[in-house]
């Protein structure tokens, strides 16, 4: 998965960065994705609500679009 979609707030948004793949089962094609830090993800996405993709750098969730 390249750059993953998830919703926040209501939103589609795109994941730059700050994001794991992880295989539900090692047959299926279906990932899951483990978002790094979501509570300042939320936070994020609460002070930019126009934002349609957020990347982690440094420790923060910044809007990238």
């Amino acid at each position: 998965m390249a750059l993953p979609r998830i919703v926040v707030r209501g939103k589609a948004i795109i994941l730059l960065t700050g994001f794991k793949n992880e295989a539900k089962e090692a047959s299926k094609i279906v990932c899951a994705v483990v978002v790094d830090d979501e509570d300042k993800l939320q936070q994020a996405a609460k002070r930019n609500p126009d934002a349609v993709a957020f990347g982690y750098v440094a420790g923060e969730w910044i809007a990238a679009s």
